[in-house]
């Protein structure tokens, strides 16, 4: 009798100590966040970026236009060329002593092509809307400052009562030319379906210059903006 007794403490024991072991590895520290859970966050709370890899173009641009086109209906209404940016700055730009420091120092970007500074994305990003007729979009390629514009919306056509909303789809560049416009984001505003008595905006998640000729954007926005970019040699 005297055994068993020992025999269930013992038991007991062994599960207390498993129990406790387990509980140990079971806690809660806070840690630091990283880039992914700032961009979760920001995403939650409205904002978006599209960014674009322009690092190619290294040999065949020194810099490009911003180019924001407005459109309704019977077509393009106005066009802004916006900021000028540089793709890349050369190490000959510089005087000889400043040329013989970067060379010591490996300062360059790329070396080996002279560039002391590439720009290799362009990103257009939009923040929350703080007023119904106005959004704020933020024009930046890396290495160089970023630059702000404001874009006037208007109230969806025909809806009964005044309401804003707008939706982005970034386009997917298919050729490129110096001097050409290229298309980078599609801004438009909802339609008013008078069928189903309620407001739309259907169609593609990425365009292209193809997808573009039929899609329902063009075809029922009442209102929207191509941003988008030329390049310059």
């Amino acid at each position: 009798m005297k055994r068993r007794t020992m025999y269930k403490k013992s038991i007991i024991t062994a599960l207390l100590a498993l129990v406790a072991m387990a509980g140990k590895g079971q806690e809660i520290k806070r840690v630091t966040a990283t880039p992914e859970n700032f961009m979760e966050h920001m995403a939650l709370c409205g904002y978006e970026v599209y960014t674009y890899d322009i690092s190619s173009l290294r040999d065949s641009a020194s810099g490009f236009t911003i180019v924001i086109r407005e459109y309704d209906h019977q077509g393009m209404i106005d066009e802004k060329k916006l900021y000028g940016f540089r793709t890349k700055t050369m190490i000959s730009d510089f005087n000889e002593q400043d040329q013989k420091n970067i060379y010591e120092e490996k300062d360059g970007d790329d070396m080996e092509r002279g560039i002391y500074r590439l720009s290799k994305t362009l990103s257009v990003g939009f923040s929350p809307i703080q007023s119904d007729s106005i959004e704020t979009i933020t024009l930046r390629a890396s290495r160089t400052d970023a630059s702000p514009w404001k874009l006037t919306l208007k109230p969806i056509a025909g809806a009964p009562q005044t309401i804003y909303r707008y939706q982005k789809a970034p386009y997917q560049p298919t050729s490129f030319s110096l001097d050409t416009f290229i298309p980078l984001v599609f801004y438009g505003s909802f339609w008013w379906d008078e069928q189903s008595k309620g407001w739309r905006f259907c169609g593609e998640n990425e365009l292209t210059e193809e997808k573009a000729k039929t899609s329902q954007y063009f075809k029922y926005s009442p209102h929207y903006y191509i941003i988008g970019a030329v390049f310059h040699k």
